[in-house]
């Protein structure tokens, strides 16, 4: 009888294919985005840390403010009663007494709530609970920001900002998209190598044929049905997108940077003016508690200068944590924000 075996090699290798170029240099893009998307999260991570860390150090303030509060209602509650009892005030002064002091009760369970609420979310970011928080140090440096020009900052952020790189990287891909669909309509140059072995015969004589070839060849798109163009649509709609969400980060980043500046700036003037205000309640409440000690004051004008001290503390801590964090959310939104920053922050707290 007669055999015929047949073996078939082929390889092809791509010379000319521009959609393949231009996805390389997509897929180049998209590396150097996700490696900007990253840096972004960190540093929106640092300033979700330090918010959430000062958010608890504020829920403690408020606390212990409350609890002043409610001791100073419960003196004046005690003495509204004993007025009462000896026919100084009505019932009605009592009433209001012990309304304004269950407010205060209530006011203070809320505060501790609060507390709990705080610690809590601290926990979401860092992944556990912190028994003790250090308190922000009494040597806090007041200092404008570098350079103390908000057009300056503006175009370092048009520059520098993170989410607006990224976004800039979404558009340039999108562009890519549109020439790599378009592409579709190019020819294309192929480098092909065959190898053909056939072996044919007989049991008496077997003939063994090889042939090797190397050719380039051309092919040429005529019509694919409208898809490239249906394509070519979408992917124009999507770089639209792109370039429309790329002008909001545009704004969102000159807005944040501006509202930043102005917060340090206005932040530096309202803890100077909270420090004087700290000075003159705790004078207030030398002065009260010198009279209750030869009996010109009472108890309970002692404990509402107490009162206003803690609020005056209360506030001061708010503006000088405000402060901090305007520092870092400015230097986030110009996209300088690093860990140089915390370990600057850290040093503030007191150890």
């Amino acid at each position: 009888g007669f055999n015929s075996n047949n073996l078939l090699l082929s390889i092809t290798q791509p010379i000319y294919r521009k959609d393949l170029v231009i996805q390389l240099g997509q897929a180049k893009d998209q590396v150097r985005q996700a490696d900007v998307t990253y840096a972004s999260a960190r540093q929106d991570l640092m300033v979700r840390v330090a918010q959430r860390y000062f958010d608890v150090l504020s829920a403690k303030d408020e606390l212990e403010f409350a609890h002043a509060s409610k001791e100073a209602i419960y003196q004046q509650l005690q003495q509204s009663r004993q007025r009462f009892e000896v026919g100084l005030i009505a019932i009605t002064d009592v009433e209001e007494a012990q309304a304004g002091f269950d407010l205060a009760v209530a006011g203070e369970i809320a505060a501790v709530n609060q507390v709990d609420n705080a610690r809590e979310a601290l926990r979401e970011v860092i992944g556990r609970y912190e028994e003790t928080l250090a308190p922000l140090g009494k040597e806090l440096p007041l200092v404008v920001p570098d350079p103390d020009d908000i057009e300056a900052w503006t175009q370092t952020a048009l520059e520098k900002n993170l989410s607006l790189q990224a976004a800039n990287m979404t558009v340039d891909v999108a562009f890519a998209e549109i020439q790599r669909i378009r592409a579709g309509h190019l020819p294309t140059v192929d480098l092909v190598g065959a190898h053909d072995r056939t072996d044919a015969g007989s049991r008496l004589s077997t003939t063994e044929t090889r042939t090797t070839s190397l050719s380039l060849q051309l092919n040429v798109p005529i019509y694919q049905g409208g898809l490239i163009m249906s394509q070519t649509r979408q992917a124009r709609h999507l770089h639209r997108q792109a370039v429309d969400e790329l002008e909001r980060e545009r704004r969102s980043a000159q807005r944040q940077t501006r509202n930043a500046f102005l917060g340090v700036r206005s932040g530096i003037s309202r803890v100077k003016a909270l420090i004087q205000a700290e000075v003159s309640t705790q004078s207030a409440l030398d002065a009260i508690e010198a009279g209750f000690e030869v009996g010109t004051r009472t108890s309970v004008d002692v404990l509402g200068a107490q009162r206003e001290l803690f609020r005056a503390r209360r506030d001061l801590a708010a503006a000088r944590y405000a402060y901090i964090l305007d520092i870092l959310r400015l230097k986030q939104a110009a996209g300088t924000l690093s860990e140089t920053d915390m370990e600057q922050i850290s040093g503030w707290l007191a150890r």
